[in-house]
């Protein structure tokens, strides 16, 4: 009965855990583990980790936005008639897969440091109890929808992963450095349309995520159950790791008087985050009883301003057709007495200097990462 309610219990926290679309505080973040505040991460019952000496890492991956809505949740509601959508030229597959490795050998450093042995990905994968769950797992790197946008999903070489809880697979690309665009229209621009029909769009995509979440109670049951297995035979506390790079607009100006705008007027101050949706650390104890969690209180801005200057309207034609009719619906409503919204929908494509990039994502990782293991030691 135990296992059963820890079974049950970690399956609602992982389904309750998925997050709406950018709801998440923006913070500063220094990118230095040492002057950073601790509250910063958040945790729950990290008690039950009193002893533990030895860990397996089934999983650790990390997630790249490729595409994002820049806008937060309470912004949205101020800006409800205009939609900023951003793409990120990313690195190429070998860049970031680097990156991933690298992030992973700091993570184990760190638990090393702290006198935790340490299995990976590697030696999970030959377990026994990995068999059934193993069928389910994909080959990385891959694409992956959230309800922040679109991401490109890593793990440590050699290793697939699952797909995780909240996520869904995203649209194909052939590398981290290019986005389909073809469909941009119809899924961001549908509930903006206007009056009933807009909100028919909204109706359409709440019910759809929630059919979503329910979809993932099955896996998410699969995942606990799996880590209850794995935790016995490897004798060992089961330790998920997943790290998250998003992207929010920084700089929210009036974006008032929409008809007389051009598109290039909308775009914001992008910066990089580390995404409080999806980043946590999951670990069950080595006889498969308790759990313990870590994630953010928000999204981790960078310092770095790694798009400054480097940021062109990339609207397709579908969009922009449908910006100029509600323009002209807008003006129409306006000259006649009656009322109308702007309803504008853009993306902006945001390109970094990769090498900028990669250093800039590798120290604010990292600096997440060693906040994470210090909450974490205080509890062993």
């Amino acid at each position: 009965m135990q296992k059963m309610l820890l079974t049950c219990a970690a399956v609602l926290s992982l389904v309750s855990g998925t997050a709406v679309a950018q709801k998440a505080k923006l913070t500063p973040f220094s990118g230095d583990a040492a002057t950073a505040s601790p509250e910063l991460i958040t945790s729950n019952k990290l008690e039950v980790l009193k002893g533990t000496r030895s860990v397996i890492i089934p999983q650790f991956t990390v997630e790249y936005v490729l595409q994002s809505d820049g806008l937060s949740d309470k912004e949205e509601r101020k800006q409800d008639y205009v939609t900023v959508d951003y793409r990120i030229d990313a690195p190429d597959d070998a860049v970031l897969q680097g990156l991933t490795d690298r992030l992973y050998a700091s993570w184990v450093k760190g638990l090393t440091a702290h006198g935790i042995t340490v299995q990976g990905p590697q030696e999970a994968a030959v377990k026994s109890s990995r068999s059934k769950i193993a069928a389910k797992a994909k080959p990385a790197p891959a694409t992956i929808q959230r309800d922040s946008g679109v991401l490109m999903i890593y793990s440590v070489s050699g290793s697939n992963f699952l797909m995780p809880l909240g996520a869904k697979d995203g649209p194909p690309t052939g590398n981290a450095a290019v986005l389909s665009n073809a469909a941009d229209t119809g899924a961001v621009v549908g509930s903006r349309v206007g009056g009933k029909v807009g909100g028919m769009f909204g109706m359409a995509r709440g019910l759809g995520k929630l059919g979503g979440g329910l979809k993932g109670f099955g896996g998410a049951w699969d995942y606990a159950a799996d880590e209850t297995k794995l935790a016995k035979e490897a004798q060992a506390a089961v330790m998920t790791v997943r790290l998250v790079v998003g992207l929010r607009d920084t700089d929210m100006a009036s974006r008032g008087f929409g008809a007389f705008r051009t598109a290039g007027s909308y775009d914001g101050k992008p910066k990089l985050v580390v995404q409080s949706e999806g980043t946590a650390v999951t670990i069950v104890t080595s006889d498969g009883v308790k759990r313990a969690e870590l994630g953010l209180s928000g999204d981790l801005v960078f310092a770095e301003d790694l798009f400054k200057g480097r940021v062109e309207v990339a609207n397709g034609t579908g969009r922009t057709i449908l910006n100029m009719v509600n323009r002209a619906r807008f003006v129409t409503a306006a000259v006649g007495g009656g009322s109308a919204a702007v309803n504008q929908s853009h993306v902006f494509a945001a390109s970094a200097e990769p090498a900028a990039y990669e250093q800039a994502v590798e120290r604010n990782l990292t600096a997440v990462e060693a906040l994470l293991l210090n909450k974490t030691a205080a509890a062993w």
